[in-house]
């Protein structure tokens, strides 16, 4: 995990500037931290092949980050470095095409607004069906805060074992299971029948006692991060719990909750992406995770990839890599695995 003097700056400027949906991936220790020299702002990147490719936008004070994109763009040109930046928002595009960046929407977020959130009316009956029903067979929710015992640890990890038995954990824009990523964050929790826990979210973002204190506003989003249930849990276990926390995270004062982002949903990025959807779909189920966010009636935020011009085939096949790939992988097989998307890359271009 980051060290103490790190942890206290990122803390200090998300108390200032307020959290990200992807602010709690910087406790990942996937990704190269760079600072403002004020440490007025804050951004995350990973370096593969040539590539840096940074993870949304800077956290900061506007001005902050402005001055922290251009650097790191500069650095780049001089060290011969090509600066990608993926799942940036809107807020920062006219800068990106005033130093030369091209943009492309990537995908978009799913938000719901947890003011607004409710089960009632004819949309909801199944799901609430699927809430009395899970009651009824003796589950119950919990939200729990760290830090947290090594017998519920011991049982969170053995959650996450069974549920990676026939999936592979990723990374870099997605969270992934380690004892102390976890116990950083709050858990929302479905306790089985036997009394044994079956199902958890971790919630990242602001967890402010009050959060409607008015000094509090800032820290109000929280965002749905790690996704883990065994094989005891009855389908639609994860619909249950979902709905759980949005309701007790409404309760607590909350105003929003991101899903996070569904990728390639009503993206302009054809006809490369759309190749490289079809390779990536065989792994990443991008189709699917949109319409199950969807069915939850999120607001939809539109997210964008920001590269240089002609360089965007690699780029999105490199971004694939590293997020499929985990870093522990060894330098010589990240290479080759290079120079193996390079070739694909490359009959990409003669069919698009």
């Amino acid at each position: 995990m980051i060290d103490n003097l790190s942890e206290k700056r990122l803390k200090d400027l998300l108390k200032t500037c307020g959290h990200q949906s992807h602010s709690h991936l910087y406790y990942h220790c996937d990704k190269e931290w760079l600072w403002d020299s004020q440490y007025e702002a804050l951004l995350v990147y990973r370096s593969i092949g040539n590539r840096r490719i940074v993870l949304g936008d800077p956290i900061g004070k506007p001005a902050a980050v402005e001055r922290l994109i251009m650097q790191f763009i500069e650095e780049c040109s001089q060290n011969k470095r090509v600066p990608v930046f993926y799942q940036t928002n809107a807020t920062y595009l006219s800068l990106y095409k005033r130093l030369g960046m091209l943009s492309s929407k990537i995908g978009e977020e799913a938000q719901v607004d947890l003011a607004g959130f409710s089960l009632k009316g004819k949309q909801w009956l199944k799901l609430r069906n699927r809430m009395n029903k899970s009651q009824r067979s003796g589950f119950a929710f919990e939200v729990m805060q760290p830090p947290y015992s090594a017998s519920l640890l011991n049982r969170l990890e053995a959650i996450s074992d069974e549920w990676l038995a026939n999936r592979k954990e990723k990374g870099f824009s997605v969270g992934s299971f380690s004892r102390a990523y976890v116990n950083q964050f709050p858990i929302a929790v479905l306790i089985g029948p036997s009394g044994q826990y079956e199902a958890f979210v971790s919630i990242a973002g602001g967890h402010s006692q009050s959060p409607r204190k008015k000094e509090d506003s800032l820290l109000g989003r929280i965002t749905i991060d790690l996704m883990r249930y065994t094989k005891a849990c009855p389908h639609g276990t994860m619909d249950v719990l979902f709905a759980s926390l949005f309701l007790w995270a409404q309760e607590q004062g909350y105003p929003m909750c991101s899903l996070g982002m569904a990728p390639l949903a009503n993206s302009n990025l054809f006809p490369a992406a759309g190749l490289l959807y079809r390779y990536g779909n065989k792994m990443y189920n991008f189709k699917g995770l949109y319409e199950y966010k969807n069915k939850f009636a999120p607001m939809w935020k539109d997210v964008y990839f920001v590269y240089p011009p002609g360089t965007l085939p690699l780029n999105l096949a490199l971004l694939s890599l590293i997020i499929h790939r985990p870093k522990a992988q060894k330098h010589m097989q990240q290479h080759i695995a290079i120079s193996q998307v390079s070739e694909k890359v490359s009959t990409i271009k003669k069919r698009a």
